[in-house]
């Protein structure tokens, strides 16, 4: 995808993912409601099988102090279901637009693109209900919202290098969704969004969960919103730089591919 290209399509991005928004939740009685009680259902589950059923007690923030399991989750929780979501849907929405790719020539990406927009508009709304309740929990959120912005692209540009590559591969191998849908399981289970990496009795575990791509931004999430305290250089630099592949990777694959669409679909 040339610079000159997205640019004379920019409308049609903006379309899509307006597309996105408004058909999201359409003919549903509670419409954007569910946007908020999805993850706060899975809140309450996981934290009663947290507290009640291996009764674990949760660690406290550095330097913040914060003992809330419930804010620890939801400030991993939200930009997870941000990064898993517009993977696999992004997956169907270059499937389900076959008549558009056979007819219009534009820039394939865009129908990734609108999904990653509207997902991220979602991710921002979650998010401000988040620095509410943890204002109200006696930690002061909202002075580290520049820094978590800034994270937050980063997290979006390494979502949209998985997204493309998926979608690109989905268009010639349909398993690959259905493989996907297992992988990002693992990954969720892997990545400290339930629990805290310090309870990982395992080495190697406790090394990908805060190490790992996912477990890495997903710990900076933690560490900006839960502890209360900024990243280091070196975390910087490695966000930065899993960012940056993963988005290079990814569009490469999907460009490389993306011309073979029409004749696929």
């Amino acid at each position: 995808m040339s610079l000159r290209s997205a640019m004379a399509h920019r409308n049609l991005l903006y379309l899509l993912s307006l597309k996105e928004l408004r058909t999201r939740y359409k003919k549903s009685v509670l419409g954007w409601l569910w946007s908020l009680l999805n993850p706060v259902s899975q809140m309450l589950i996981f934290t009663v099988i947290f507290t009640y059923v291996f009764k674990q007690t949760p660690e406290p923030g550095n330097p913040s102090g914060l003992r809330n399991f419930p804010l620890y989750f939801l400030a991993g929780l939200l930009p997870w279901n941000f990064f898993a979501i517009t993977t696999s849907v992004a997956m169907g929405n270059v499937q389900s637009g076959a008549g558009l790719i056979r007819k219009v020539a534009f820039p394939h990406e865009h129908l990734v693109f609108s999904v990653l927009i509207a997902q991220f508009v979602t991710l921002l709304i979650e998010t401000a209900i988040l620095v509410v309740a943890l204002m109200i929990a006696g930690q002061n959120a909202f002075v580290w919202l520049p820094v978590l912005l800034v994270v937050y692209l980063l997290w979006a540009l390494f979502t949209a290098g998985f997204a493309l590559a998926l979608a690109a591969a989905n268009v010639f191998f349909h398993d690959v969704q259905y493989l996907w849908s297992i992988v990002s399981q693992v990954l969720f289970y892997a990545t400290p969004v339930i629990y805290f990496p310090q309870i990982i009795q395992l080495t190697a575990l406790r090394r990908f969960s805060t190490y790992g791509p996912t477990g890495a931004f997903v710990g900076v999430f933690h560490q900006l919103m839960y502890d209360g305290r900024a990243p280091t250089w070196a975390q910087w630099a490695y966000l930065f730089g899993l960012a940056v592949v993963a988005f290079a990777v990814g569009a490469a694959l999907f460009s490389r591919l993306s011309p073979r669409f029409a004749e696929e679909l």
